[in-house]
């Protein structure tokens, strides 16, 4: 992007005033002047370098009627060879990109340091790079500029512009760039590229996708499908010929370290002797469990017996697999649960999901330390078990206080006798005040059974959580059969007051206040109800992938 000279802060010299007025689209201010298109910086930017830069596309389109009126070339460099089209690529302003280059069309292919289209894939602006992707001669770049516009278009989720250069050059699916990556590399570090709308939830597919976007999120993922399966292939000769390939290796512990299972599950069907790398003495399986991957987990259901061999090896200090499933959880992932109870239920949960899936004798092995996976699940989880005995017994003591509240307005109102005139508005009172009542009372036994529980770590994995769960549904419906009651309350104590019906409803409307209690408790009603049966279904992954 343009960098400003020390000139340009002199407003009363020509640069300076050239400088603003590009940087502002002030084309009058400067209309007068002889020498428009010059350089102006200390970095030797033109102005329609910085115009580009800024987006002005009325003061661009201007300066270009100016420049062919008086034959000036669109080519000025800035001191490191980047042209005005290398700006309006940075800028992503496709606009200003067509008017340089219905002027002159070999500007994609010009410059000393970094091309339009380059530049443009970097930053991930899509449609300047489809189009200056037509208009650049891509054999004639170098072969370094190819791979780190091909790389940066796998990086920009850019796949088809990335298929179309594989198309013209198969030796990019290999290729690598200064640092060291290639096309695999960046796609098993990019799990959100593998999934498409069916794996999304019910809500997210019918609610925050427009049909449009899910078209295209499902363009996307065939693209980047179609883009691995080529990527791998560059590899088939060494997997056929038996040759070691560190790039395959590292890649598939990388895909294992960010949970990117359908890479994964691809990278294993192109070469199933992949079950077998290990990497500091760690299996797939073993990162799935540190990491709290269910979804790689899951593909131990899937191979059986040798899932057995492949996870039996210890490792360091002599810790097998279970030790891993003993160690405190990612803070990432415990945060995609509300509530330290409900984060200590799921490490349960996880453990024992473990333990089922492994040798029973990993049960009493001992690391160096001389501990069992009991032992260390324990010292690991001693902290996180007393903040999730004081978050429950902080919820447990709030929501008491709502439900005494509940419990003692509907037990002290009493509606006037109007069964006579109005007997279902009067039932409808009478069952929803009992309603309110029976509610109000079974949370509060709920909450206090929880205040007096052991908060043992096997109490986390069912007991508190399903109080807890009755507790706070129960809550909700007492809050709205309390609402119920108070209006058809309200209701017949002013039954001689029709006149008053448009207040009636405003004090109905305000009636339903407390349903924000509700609302704000929704979450963690439903963070109790998933948690709380978190279940570890098996898949068939690579069956349907092979």
């Amino acid at each position: 992007m343009a960098a400003k000279d020390d000139n340009s802060n002199d407003v009363s010299g020509d640069c300076g005033r050239l400088y603003l007025a590009a940087l502002k689209g002030d084309w009058k201010s400067i209309e007068g002047m002889t020498n428009i298109q010059r350089s102006i910086s200390r970095n030797e930017e033109t102005t329609l370098h910085v115009a580009a830069a800024a987006n002005q596309e009325d003061f661009v389109k201007k300066l270009l009627t100016w420049m062919a009126s008086n034959n000036y070339s669109l080519t000025a460099e800035n001191d490191v060879g980047n042209t005005a089209l290398t700006y309006a690529a940075a800028a992503g302003n496709v606009n200003i990109a067509e008017m340089m280059l219905e002027k002159n069309s070999e500007l994609p292919n010009l410059g000393r340091e970094v091309k339009p289209l380059s530049m443009a894939a970097s930053l991930g602006h899509s449609q300047m790079v489809e189009l200056l992707y037509r208009k650049t001669r891509i054999d004639s770049l170098s072969t370094s500029e190819q791979i780190d516009i091909f790389i940066n278009c796998v990086r920009k989720d850019l796949y088809e512009v990335a298929l179309q250069m594989l198309d013209k050059n198969s030796n990019l699916t290999t290729a690598t760039n200064s640092d060291g990556e290639t096309a695999l590399h960046v796609l098993a570090n990019k799990p959100s590229a593998f999934v498409n709308e069916s794996q999304l939830g019910v809500l997210r597919r019918h609610i925050n996708i427009p049909w449009l976007k899910s078209k295209q999120e499902n363009s996307k993922h065939s693209q980047v499908n179609e883009l691995l399966k080529k990527c791998l292939q560059g590899y088939r000769g060494d997997v056929e010929n038996s040759n070691e390939t560190s790039v395959i290796s590292y890649v598939l512990f990388e895909a294992a370290e960010v949970g990117n299972i359908e890479f994964l599950v691809k990278l294993i069907c192109f070469n199933f002797d992949l079950l077998w790398k290990r990497i500091d003495r760690k299996s797939i399986f073993h990162i799935a469990v540190e990491k709290r991957h269910e979804s790689i987990f899951k593909l131990l259901n899937e191979i059986g017996s040798i899932g057995d061999l492949i996870v039996g090896r210890p490792f360091e200090d002599s810790s097998n697999i279970l030790h891993l499933a003993a160690r405190l959880a990612p803070q990432d992932k415990l945060n995609a649960i509300s509530g330290a109870a409900l984060q200590m239920q799921l490490e349960l949960l996880w453990f024992k999901e473990v333990e089922k899936a492994v040798n029973p004798a990993f049960k009493e092995m001992k690391n160096t330390k001389g501990e069992t996976p009991y032992v260390l699940f324990a010292k690991n989880h001693e902290n996180l078990r007393k903040e999730g005995e004081k978050w429950m017994m902080n919820t447990a003591q709030s929501s008491m206080v709502v439900a005494t509240l509940i419990g003692t307005i509907v037990f002290s109102d009493q509606a006037a006798d109007k069964s006579n005139r109005s007997p279902k508005l009067f039932l409808t009172y009478s069952i929803s005040s009992a309603i309110a009542l029976f509610g109000s009372s079974t949370s509060l036994i709920m909450f206090l059974s929880i205040l007096t529980s052991r908060y043992s770590y096997e109490d986390f994995v069912v007991w508190l959580p399903i109080r807890l769960m009755i507790g706070v549904t129960s809550l909700f419906i007492s809050i709205a059969a309390m609402m119920v009651a108070f209006s058809t309350s309200f209701w017949l104590r002013n039954l001689n007051h029709q006149e008053l019906s448009l207040f009636f409803v405003l004090i109905g409307l305000f009636a339903c206040v407390p349903i924000l209690y509700v609302l704000l408790k929704y979450r963690l009603l439903v963070d109790i109800l998933r948690s709380t049966f978190f279940q570890f279904q098996p898949q068939h992954l690579l069956l349907k992938a092979s």
